[in-house]
């Protein structure tokens, strides 16, 4: 593997996309990244401001203060999602990325890259560090735990900008601005339940399902992958109405923001002929390989005797969550046909047994108000049916598009002049933090360009090479534009 990724072009910014890739900066845990900043303020001699949330602000003075410039402001944020194989031994709060080249890519070796959104604050960097580019005096507000429920925007106090424009670095297409995005919230789920003996005869089985593609639950939403604990609920039911089945516990997925990959179940069984259960999951394994085929050709589910459980959860509890579990809404609840995307979705992300609660982490999300909050009030509703406490947290708003930014104007012309063709104007089902931002802000003008990232959120994520060179290219001029 060529890990040297800091000698390719421009070298400023892949120098510090490397030194961004040395940092665990898990969301929640940017501690070590937050100094890294302030380090990089200091050693360009630039004012900086960490605001009481833990976002940082670094400022520079202009270089061209000829009428008509405007005040810019980039924008990035400091966490990443830490994603990883079921293999890999990674710790994201202590082990720095494994990045490497692989073609026309940089990936990482099992774990997600981090170029979501590492990769905007190396380009914001390496605008602070450039002595060639002429702007007005320029901000960058870099803000924390965008990933895990965007606390930094929401602790946007409002005095941080004097900008006129915000170019936000968190898109993932170098052929596209982005002008609009989906807000969000958080459905979570607690069922109490009760722990009963479990049978002295009974057999204990683990189940997995694993090695699913899993992705970014706005951007990858619509391509219809596995996910992994509604698919293992729906298995859990035909295991009941075949065997009589108990459940233990169920486990999976990391962020609610992940299609989850992973998911884990363990049952048991008063069933004598366990060879029964085996084989039964076995072929139902044949059949999701079947049909997750074209999305998930990795997919694995296995069954394993393991040592008995002397607990269960009681099955009338198990029987009410799992049936709730295979019952609620997960995917695309509407696209919008105009924009080609996802406009309303709902992703289960994580399900977990604790000695009390089941819990369940889900994240709904629309480009507009009224759906996300039927489509969390309709997960709230199959869960309340079975007496969980259900809370709804972290709303946020979308961004709505303005065709008639006039710094859209200007990146569209700039972007046509720079490589002779017009740049795609789009809208994402992912959550930028624009829609919160420019709540504290409404006179910004604000766009959304990146660099070319496929598989966020993902132990699949890369970014490729080229568009880097492409977005840097892009950007530079269009500060100088504006």
């Amino acid at each position: 593997m060529d890990r040297n990724i800091e000698k390719l072009e421009p070298q400023s910014v892949w120098k510090y996309f490397k030194n961004i890739t040395q940092i665990p900066r898990p969301s929640k845990k940017e501690a070590k990244i937050l100094a890294y900043l302030i380090e990089e303020a200091k050693r360009l001699q630039l004012d900086y401001l960490v605001t009481p949330i833990g976002n940082i602000v670094i400022r520079k003075k202009a270089t061209d203060s000829t009428p008509g410039r405007k005040k810019i402001a980039l924008q990035a944020h400091m966490d990443m999602v830490p994603s990883k194989t079921k293999e890999s031994k990674h710790n994201f709060e202590k082990d720095p990325i494994d990045a490497y080249i692989d073609g026309e890519w940089v990936t990482a070796n099992q774990t997600t890259l981090g170029a979501d959104n590492g990769m905007g604050i190396a380009m914001a960097l390496a605008v602070l560090s450039s002595a060639d580019i002429k702007h007005h005096d320029l901000e960058v507000l870099i803000t924390t735990d965008e990933e895990a429920g965007m606390s930094g925007a929401f602790g946007i106090i409002g005095d941080e900008l004097q900008s006129e424009v915000l170019l936000n670095l968190d898109s993932e297409d170098d052929s596209e601005v982005c002008i609009g995005c989906a807000g969000g919230i958080n459905t979570n789920i607690s069922y109490p339940y009760t722990k009963v003996e479990a049978k002295t005869d009974a057999l204990t089985f683990k189940i997995e399902l694993k090695d699913l593609f899993s992705g970014h639950s706005g951007v990858d939403i619509p391509l219809g992958r596995a996910n992994a604990i509604k698919e293992i609920a729906h298995l859990l039911i035909q295991l009941h109405n075949e065997f009589n089945i108990d459940l233990v516990s169920i486990s999976g997925g990391k962020l609610r923001n992940v299609i989850p990959s992973y998911c884990e179940a363990v049952i048991t069984s008063t069933n004598y002929e366990p060879q029964k259960i085996i084989d039964f999951v076995n072929n139902y394994a044949k059949d999701l390989t079947q049909e997750f085929a074209e999305t998930d050709p990795n997919l694995k589910l296995t069954i394993q005797k393991i040592s008995p459980a002397t607990q269960i959860i009681a099955p009338y509890n198990a029987l009410h969550f799992i049936n709730a579990l295979a019952s609620v809404f997960n995917g695309v609840w509407r696209m919008n046909n105009k924009l080609g995307i996802a406009e309303t979705s709902s992703n289960v992300g994580v399900v977990s047994t604790t000695d009390t609660h089941l819990e369940l982490v889900t994240l709904q999300r629309s480009a507009m108000h009224a759906p996300k909050i039927k489509t969390a009030n309709s997960v709230a509703a199959a869960f309340r049916q079975i007496g969980a406490d259900i809370e709804h947290s972290d709303s946020y708003p979308g961004w709505q598009p303005n065709t008639e930014s006039p710094a859209l104007a200007i990146v569209k012309q700039v972007y046509k002049e720079l490589f002779n063709h017009d740049i795609h104007v789009g809208a994402t089902h992912g959550g930028l933090e624009c829609g919160l931002i420019m709540d504290k802000f409404p006179s910004l003008d604000a766009i959304s360009i990146g660099a070319t990232i496929r598989f966020p959120h993902s132990p699949n994520e890369k970014v490729n090479i080229q568009s880097v060179a492409k977005s840097w290219h892009l950007l530079s001029k269009l500060i100088e534009a504006l």
